[in-house]
């Protein structure tokens, strides 16, 4: 007998993401279960799953009730209802045996409806602060599982550390994969830096690379951004601009460090991969919770935090400590997460089959 699985994530990647990677665990490893995707409206989201060629069921819902401010607010505290209404229609039509919340503005009526239909349901935290649905989902009783050691302000009771779900990425030589993004000429020599930004991009990250980048210390370097231009550019001589990349083993590949934002997605990418890197948290992701992330992630891995508040030399200097952190073959093991990507998915299955 087929079991039917629902996952529900929305927002950003770094709640898309993971149910993805989970899904597509599931379609792999476990043939007997049926694998269902709910989302929002927002672009970004519907890109995302376009990417990986999934067309989720849409919510048609404004954002999360607990932000926005003034008439924003209200109209978002509205749309609840509806995106109540129709959470409960479609759970009453799809009859999934459980449900997994990975958060965002789409899980809280999602929350409501498998509670008011009572439907087995549990929630994946991807971050070091749980969000306010996490919060609110375990004064219900509900089954938490959680990306890091820490998930504030949470009893350590009240949750299971997992881990976050992340792909597991085909490996592909450095030349192939510089070859296949279309970057021009051959592939540079000397330490390659990839430079995230996290899916709501970042200009100011772009402006300190840039910087940077001529400087003495640097010259040999390469720096790559992906999802900043519309087209691969070579704006400096060690400087290249990519437009989104959705195969990002190609982008990993090329990476000897990584400089990224504190998405418990992407931090778990490059832990499962073994990239040391620099986390500069978003100062402005809700609760401050990229920075617990960070703390979280730098504990266990070959990592160094920096708050983005400096100057263009502070970043530098950074960027040398880590290329130290690179340089130490003795460390190359440290702390590396302690699952590699398919276990994640693995034990999150196990956990969750004692849901239901």
């Amino acid at each position: 007998m087929t079991a039917r699985l629902l996952l529900v994530a929305g927002g950003t990647g770094g709640h898309v993401w993971p149910a993805i990677s989970f899904g597509q665990w599931i379609v792999k490893n476990k043939p007997e279960v049926s694998v269902s995707y709910i989302c929002g409206s927002r672009p970004l989201e519907l890109e995302i799953y376009s990417s990986a060629g999934i067309e989720p069921f849409k919510l048609q819902i404004e954002g999360s009730p607990f932000s926005g401010q003034g008439l924003d607010k209200v109209k978002r505290t509205y749309s609840q209802f509806s995106a109540l209404k129709g959470s409960v229609s479609f759970l009453r039509f799809s009859a999934p045996d459980c449900v997994l919340l990975f958060g965002g503005y789409v899980s809280f009526p999602m929350l409501m409806a498998c509670k008011i239909l009572r439907i087995p349901f549990a929630v994946h935290e991807q971050n070091a602060y749980a969000g306010k649905v996490s919060r609110i989902a375990s004064k219900m009783g509900a089954e938490i599982f959680t990306g890091w050691r820490e998930c504030m302000p949470l009893q350590s009771s009240k949750y299971t550390r997992i881990g976050v779900p992340v792909r597991e990425f085909p490996k592909v030589s450095p030349k192939d994969a510089w070859e296949e993004l279309g970057l021009p000429g051959e592939l540079p020599k000397g330490p390659r830096l990839l430079v995230f930004s996290g899916s709501l991009g970042s200009a100011s990250i772009k402006d300190l690379v840039m910087e940077v980048s001529p400087g003495e210390d640097f010259r040999d370097w390469t720096f790559i951004l992906p999802a900043i231009s519309e087209k691969v550019e070579k704006v400096k001589e060690n400087v290249f601009l990519l437009p989104k990349v959705w195969k990002t083993e190609l982008l990993y590949s090329l990476a000897d460090m990584a400089t990224v934002r504190g998405g418990g997605s992407t931090l778990t990418e490059v832990s499962v991969l073994g990239i040391p890197s620099l986390v500069i948290p978003w100062e402005g992701a809700a609760d401050n919770h990229q920075y617990h992330n960070a703390v979280s992630f730098s504990s266990e891995n070959r990592a160094i935090i920096w708050d983005g508040r400096g100057t263009g030399e502070d970043f530098a200097k950074s960027l040398m400590r880590l290329y130290d952190i690179h340089l130490d073959k003795d460390k190359n093991e440290q702390g590396k997460q302690y699952n590699s990507a398919g276990q994640i998915c693995h034990d999150l299955w196990l956990a969750l089959s004692s849901c239901y």
